[in-house]
């Protein structure tokens, strides 16, 4: 069985899953957007280790953003871990963190949510398009944005724009016939 190595943003992120998931949880931590030589090759080296497996898990929060499409980018096929905003707000003040999740929602979250790509084999037949996004409205009213917020939650992916989206729900394989019954729950 692989053993999980998660990758975080900081400290203070590595403390809050080793209260989640016990003191000897493996995490690489990043020390933010400008990711150094050394900690890529850390990275690296367990990537391409069968032994394990690398869980992206970066705060909800523009930084967070830039980590993963960084990281996402050198090494595709990443498993990816989503928190929402309400899952990382900090009790009383501070910033969006994964810092600041109930260790108990985190360790449920990581237990059934895990997202691993799944690279299409090329055909078109099993990819959403960007006009299946039109046809359920999710992109051009004035409503989509809004609709796509709460379908990232239900599917565990980032909210993003129209496009982004889209290139989401591809790479976690989300079928066309999911996506139009939680669509259906808006009207």
């Amino acid at each position: 069985m692989k053993k999980n190595v998660f990758i975080v943003e900081g400290k203070d992120d590595t403390a809050r899953l080793r209260l989640a998931l016990g003191p000897k949880q493996l995490t690489i931590e990043t020390g933010g957007s400008r990711i150094s030589p050394q900690v890529l090759a850390k990275i690296k080296r367990f990537f391409a280790d069968d032994n394990y497996q690398l869980i992206l898990l970066t705060d909800p929060d523009y930084q967070g953003k830039r980590i993963r499409k960084k990281i996402t980018a050198l090494f595709p096929g990443i498993a990816e871990l989503f928190l929402t905003r309400e899952q990382a707000h900090p009790l009383h003040s501070g910033s969006l963190g994964v810092e600041n999740a109930d260790p108990k929602v985190l360790a449920d979250l990581i237990r059934t949510n895990i997202k691993t790509p799944v690279f299409a084999d090329g055909s078109e037949n099993d990819s959403l398009t960007i006009s299946d996004l039109y046809d359920l409205q999710l992109i051009g009213k004035p409503e989509s944005a809004a609709k796509r917020a709460v379908l990232a939650e239900k599917f565990h992916l980032q909210a993003a724009n129209g496009k982004q989206f889209l290139k989401e729900l591809n790479l976690f394989s989300v079928s066309k016939k999911d996506l139009e019954r939680a669509v259906e729950k808006f009207e």
